[in-house]
């Protein structure tokens, strides 16, 4: 049997879809430093206290998540107190979402400048939120179908394959039912082609709209059904009694416009000033550039790159802007809107080559920046290590002093565990669920298991 070689091409890819798999891996995954926290435990004590399928259809406070909560379930039944496997496989898949969007991004930029903001974006220090805490499946679940839809728009504008229709449809459904971050954000797969097709693909235009609306009702009336109308409302008071204000305003332009600039120059949302002044001159110099300079092609990837960052925001920033401004500055969100961001910077950066002299000066240029940005990725990563390294610890302690038998506690079965690695407003967390999660998580005999009905 004769086997046909593999094409440089298809090898160098494979090489490279293996350097963004390890990157995460070599950059956030610390075995032995994490355990459950926050999140984790409410998701757990849901687990061991309800059906199966009712733990599935549950609504998680606004947000409805079916598919994500599977894929949890059969983690924490795979691996139990092995909380590294869990990280590890959030961080396989944080590689897998830079790998996809460092697809994306050869379809339009230079393949060196590509490589070096994908590579930027999967050791970006937001992502130790999502990658450091095993819940967080679900962002990077949603994020990764997301990319994979707009891969398939991009091969869709490019060849009209109905398998390519029917791919961006399933992988609209998957992003919705695993987080709904990007109920809003998967309207910008048809705007990819209204923006960048031009008029002559007015046709794609409306198929990519049609495979995006059906999996996006689908997914509204499954909301409805299982979560219900009050879940909408759960954690801002009168989102739909009013129209909102100067607060809303201010929050969707922090999170979609100028959050992401902040975060090229310092991973965690306690930003120092000069990440503040760099992101903003950022932001205005590639604005600038491209304004001035940037072909008709190139402002529109630009144009979309914006609409790309907000459009989730006009819903996130209704459901979180009571809460303050600082909820604009969710890392989970960076992640997503980083994108935005890196499409473009790399964007204006080959305007500048074509249209400035490359002096000793201007060649430096990007590697001073390039130097700042992962300077202020490792300061960040720092901040997040910190935070979740003495989470775990006490949500070790804690775990390892349930007695699997029920005996000795602190309190009755019932009554709350005091709050010690969570947040009190979201979380309650009774004695009698923390045994429970230690029978199930540690395989103990006459463990009580999820009921089956």
């Amino acid at each position: 049997m004769r086997f046909t070689p593999a094409s440089p091409r298809g090898l160098y890819l494979g090489l490279l879809a293996l350097l963004f798999l390890a990157l995460p891996v070599a950059v956030f995954w610390r075995p032995g430093s994490f355990f459950f926290i926050e999140d984790d435990w409410d998701i757990l004590s849901r687990m061991v206290s309800l059906p199966f399928w009712r733990f599935l259809a549950q609504p998680d406070g606004e947000v409805w998540m079916p598919f994500s909560r599977a894929v949890y379930y059969g983690m924490t039944r795979t691996f139990g107190e092995r909380y590294d496997m869990l990280l590890l496989i959030n961080c396989l898949a944080g590689g897998l979402l830079a790998f996809w969007f460092y697809l994306f991004l050869r379809q339009h930029l230079p393949s060196l400048t590509a490589l070096v903001l994908g590579l930027f974006y999967g050791g970006a220090a937001a992502l130790s939120s999502l990658t450091q805490v095993a819940f967080y499946n679900n962002a990077l679940l949603c994020y990764n179908f997301f990319l994979l839809g707009l891969l398939l728009t991009h091969h869709y504008l490019q060849t009209g394959s109905r398998a390519s229709l029917a791919g961006i449809a399933f992988c609209v459904w998957l992003s919705l039912i695993s987080w709904n971050f990007t109920l809003l954000a998967v309207w910008a797969l048809p705007l990819y082609i209204a923006v960048l097709g031009g008029k002559g693909e007015r046709r794609k235009f409306y198929a990519v709209s049609a495979a995006v609306a059906l999996p996006f009702l689908v997914f509204v009336l499954g909301y409805f059904t299982f979560a219900g109308f009050s879940a909408a409302a759960s954690h801002n008071r009168g989102i739909v009694s009013g129209l909102p204000g100067p607060a809303y305003l201010l929050h969707w332009l922090l999170g979609a416009c100028l959050s992401p600039f902040f975060y090229l120059f310092w991973g965690h949302y306690h930003y120092p000033v000069w990440a503040y002044v760099l992101g903003g001159a950022t932001l205005a110099g590639c604005l600038a550039l491209l304004w001035r300079w940037g072909d008709l092609q190139e402002k529109r990837l630009c144009l979309w790159a914006l609409i790309l960052n907000g459009l989730p925001f006009f819903l996130v920033s209704l459901a979180r802007y009571q809460r303050g401004v600082n909820q604009a500055y969710a890392p989970r969100y960076a992640v997503y809107t980083l994108m935005g961001a890196l499409i473009l910077l790399g964007t204006a950066w080959v305007i500048a080559k074509r249209h400035w002299r490359l002096g000793p000066a201007i060649r430096l240029l990007p590697l001073v920046a390039l130097a700042l940005m992962i300077g202020g990725q490792i300061g960040g990563l720092s901040r997040w290590e910190k935070l979740y390294g003495g989470m775990s610890r006490a949500s070790k302690k804690f775990y390892l002093a349930l007695d699997v038998s029920g005996q000795g506690l602190p309190g009755a079965p019932g009554d709350l565990v005091p709050p010690q690695f969570w947040y009190p407003e979201r979380i309650h967390l009774t004695w009698g669920e923390a045994v429970n999660i230690r029978r199930f998580l540690s395989g103990a005999p006459g463990r009580n298991k999820p009921p089956r009905t």
